[in-house]
């Protein structure tokens, strides 16, 4: 048995229109060396400084509990196959949505990765406001930016970050497969960003976890390091489905 992970191979599939970075979009590469973290630098890397993005105070979708939505007060429980991305009742409540839409999704820290890329592949080609509380009990707010069609091609390179459950960050990217480790891999990973997005400007970051049963918060908090840091440029952030363990 090898553990085998996946990096995406292109920018073309419907996952990356909606938010959501598939599997299925991506080609099999081997366990990665360790990637050492990265130490505090004396000043910061030249990045695009944005302001953080603001915390809405109505939201379109709540998380708060597993395999249910909560769309204007109205309570939606997840009603497609378990384990598909599909999520009738909830495409119908949130109704039809188009490219510039933004949809406000506030979700519990321990609701399962599952229940948001549900809801992210359910609001298609509109944009995502994520807002959670942080480990430290803060509550930030991250876009997941939807590919606009007909958008002219840029050139560029893309990056997949999972989670595993012993707190290691598994890392496909432009310089090859990594690890990241340590006591703080996130904080670790969005200064090394700021190196690759040198060698290769980074289109997208796609952020999840070794399962999609792994609670969200952790994960959010990835996103929000290389957010705060600015390290991936202009790239958009994306989710990621959960990798899989396959037999060779």
């Amino acid at each position: 048995m090898k553990r085998a992970w996946t990096t995406s191979s292109g920018l073309g599939c419907l996952a990356c229109l909606v938010g959501v970075w598939l599997p299925a979009c991506a080609t099999s590469i081997q366990a990665p060396p360790t990637w050492a973290p990265t130490p505090d630098p004396a000043t910061p890397a030249s990045v695009h400084a944005t302001p953080s993005l603001p915390v809405a105070a109505q939201p379109d979708v709540e998380l708060r509990d597993p395999h249910v939505a909560i769309v204007h007060g109205q309570s939606v429980p997840f009603d497609g196959l378990e384990e598909g991305l599909t999520w009738p009742a909830l495409v119908k409540a949130l109704g039809p949505r188009k490219p510039g839409d933004v949809v406000i999704v506030q979700v519990a820290r321990t609701v399962p990765m599952a229940d948001l890329l549900r809801t992210a592949w359910a609001v298609h080609s509109a944009d995502v406001h994520v807002q959670s509380f942080d480990a430290s009990g803060v509550m930030r707010a991250v876009e997941l930016r939807s590919r606009r069609d007909g958008a002219p091609p840029a050139s560029g390179c893309h990056l997949a970050v999972f989670l595993q459950a012993n707190g290691t960050l598994r890392v496909a990217a432009p310089g090859g497969p990594r690890e990241v480790g340590g006591e703080r891999p996130a904080d670790s990973l969005a200064r090394s960003l700021a190196e690759e997005h040198a060698k290769c400007p980074l289109k997208y970051v796609a952020f999840g976890a070794e399962s999609d049963a792994s609670p969200w918060g952790p994960v959010f908090d990835v996103v929000v390091a290389v957010d705060r840091e600015k390290s991936a440029g202009e790239a958009r952030y994306v989710l990621g489905q959960a990798m899989h363990v396959t037999a060779r």
